[in-house]
């Protein structure tokens, strides 16, 4: 029998990850005042996708990726109207009479289940149905043809890009956060469309995923399908989850110990699903990514990560480790990597291939924060994790060790691994973090130079009271736009100053220009007791920032910033200089363009 929730007690976020850890098969069906979605389940994994909005239909993201012409979507669909009991899938139209290469329809497939699930993502009220072990598919409606029947998206990285494209869209204004209005019951707007079919009496009996459900009626005609009447359905629970889960991997706990962690876990995951969840959902800097073969303490952490608002994988296979850490990274999140205990008779998981699979992944990436699991007793391999560089090792409580207490250890384990993972990152790192992420991403929609040069400048004033760029220009040095100097830091950027500054040779500044390095410190010069204070007035602290912006090689802009009449402080200079030299490569694409003549492209100026 279906299982239905409602969205403002289960995010879908939420919902999605539930059904990937527990492997389900299945039909998700969300329905909100915003639209209707659906996505089809294998083992966990997503195999389709489809939404109630024109826009994301597999046609339109075609054309939209100019993968295909107008022309070849109108012969396909021409095709499609008169094939009679042949007619095939647009895709498959598309592939078999208008040379769509199978990696671009493989690639169109991705991107539909991507912007599904972030229209999804914004729908804060409405319900969801999970229709368990129904997506048997016929053959008159088989979703993809022979050749891509291996599509098999992995739910994790579908998700952590969606966010990131949910984020981007918030942050440029494209969606609004908004609460939907609460209504008393949900159900009711859905089951009275029911009493109107008379064509097909509903039933509890297997539903076969029609072509509806997976998108693939014909571009410019959505028929709409009606849901069953949800006073039959299930009341989803997310307590079940945790018992089942508790109930495969820890079958020889007692019964009142089994109710004990799922009372646990299910306070856990109620606590914080509240008007905020969303929010929580989507801003957070952190990702961890859980080693573990096993699948209870795998559960147990995400849902534990799950309240603090942190992004969770999990994975018990090696190869699949580099791919996640990888992926994070790239999305600008800031991974920690947590290791289970070893397991003695589980391929891939004793002591010494724990020790061998974690010392490569601190070599190859050293930013990286790695906590591990281990038994108390095994105090050695703990000793050998923290001399190896764990960041923490935490005593993890085995059955088998201390059976009358199991239970309340389990829970002060997982209460314990929450407060630490919730503090474990310098706030103030974790916060710019986030800031870093938001401002690539805004990177990524400018298309005019001075647009990215006032971002560099917005980016560093988070850090520092005064900010101020200076254009390089052949033997002189000129003032542009400030933050903090002409008026207050609250008042955000202000007109340029035109104020010129020789280069002296033998100076910080020249040296800047012919090495590309960033300065953050004293200056041992006189540029700026001569040149520019008496123009903008001297810091009370002479520690300064100069970081150049590069160019095809050559420093264009160095922006200068201080800390005002505030104390010097430490900063993450490393943060801003992965920031500038992706500015960079950002403003070589723009004057790139600019010398090629690329139509409906603005000119560059200074």
């Amino acid at each position: 029998m279906p299982l239905t929730g409602e969205l403002e007690h289960l995010p879908i976020v939420d919902v999605i990850q539930l059904i990937h850890s527990t492997r389900k098969s299945g039909t998700l069906n969300v329905y909100s005042r915003k639209g209707e979605g659906q996505l089809v389940f294998n083992d966990g994994y997503i195999i389709s996708a489809t939404h109630s909005s024109e826009k994301l239909k597999i046609g339109k993201i075609l054309l939209q990726s100019h993968t295909i012409k107008q022309e070849d979507l109108d012969k396909a669909l021409g095709i499609q109207k008169t094939a009679g009991e042949d007619r095939q899938p647009l895709i498959a139209t598309l592939l078999t009479h208008c040379g769509l290469p199978k990696e671009a329809a493989y690639k169109a497939l991705e991107t539909l289940i991507e912007m599904t699930v972030v229209e999804m993502i914004g729908w804060t009220r409405g319900i969801f149905t999970l229709d368990v072990d129904k997506t048997k598919v016929p053959d008159d409606y088989r979703y993809l043809p022979k050749q891509l029947e291996t599509v098999n998206l992995d739910t994790q990285m579908v998700l952590m890009d969606a966010l990131r494209i949910f984020d981007e869209k918030v942050h440029s204004g494209e969606i609004q956060l908004s609460d939907e209005p609460l209504i008393d019951n949900p159900l009711e707007q859905f089951e009275e469309s029911n009493e109107q079919q008379t064509t097909q009496p509903e039933t509890t009996e297997d539903v076969l995923v029609s072509e509806d459900l997976l998108g693939l009626a014909d571009l410019d005609k959505v028929v709409r399908k009606k849901p069953h009447v949800f006073k039959v359905l299930e009341a989803f629970d997310p307590a079940d989850i945790h018992r089942q889960i508790i109930d495969e991997t820890l079958p020889y706990l007692a019964d009142d110990s089994k109710e004990k962690l799922v009372n646990f876990l299910s306070g856990i995951s109620t606590t914080n699903l509240g008007d905020n969840s969303l929010s929580s959902s989507t801003t957070k800097s952190q990702a961890v990514i859980i080693y573990t073969c096993d699948k209870f303490l795998q559960h147990a952490i995400m849902t534990v990560c799950k309240k603090e608002g942190i992004l969770v994988f999990a994975t018990a296979e090696q190869h699949e480790l580099d791919n996640l850490i990888e992926r994070t990274l790239f999305k600008y999140l800031e991974p920690i990597l947590v290791f289970g205990s070893p397991v003695v008779d589980v391929a891939g998981f004793s002591q010494s291939e724990i020790v061998d699979i974690r010392s490569l992944k601190m070599v190859r990436y050293p930013q990286v924060s790695i906590i591990q699991l281990a038994s108390p007793l095994n105090f050695e391999f703990s000793l050998q994790s923290f001399n190896d560089g764990a960041r923490a090792v935490f005593p993890m409580p085995y059955f088998s060790e201390r059976e009358e207490t199991f239970t309340e250890d389990m829970i002060n384990f997982l209460n314990t691994f929450q407060v630490y993972i919730r503090n474990c990152f310098n706030e103030e790192r974790r916060q710019l973090f986030a800031k870093l992420r938001n401002s690539l991403s805004g990177l990524r929609l400018l298309h005019k130079a001075p647009d990215i040069s006032l971002l560099v400048l917005q980016f560093i004033s988070e850090l520092f009271e005064r900010t101020l760029t200076l254009i390089v220009d052949k033997d002189e040095l000129i003032a542009e736009r400030s933050v903090g100097i002409k008026a207050d830091k609250e008042q955000g950027v202000a007109a340029p100053l035109k104020l010129r500054i020789p280069i002296r040779k033998d100076s910080n500044i020249h040296d800047i220009i012919n090495s590309g390095a960033s300065f953050f410190g004293n200056p041992t010069e006189s540029t700026f007791t001569d040149l520019l204070y008496p123009e903008i007035s001297a810091p009370t602290d002479s520690t300064i920032l100069l970081l150049p912006l590069k160019s095809n090689g050559r420093v264009i802009t160095i922006t200068y910033a201080d800390f005002g009449d505030s104390p010097a402080k430490q900063v993450a200079v490393d943060f801003l200089e992965f920031f500038v030299v992706q500015a960079g490569v950002t403003m070589e694409n723009v004057l790139f363009r600019k010398q090629l003549n690329l139509p409906n492209q603005p000119e560059v100026k200074h």
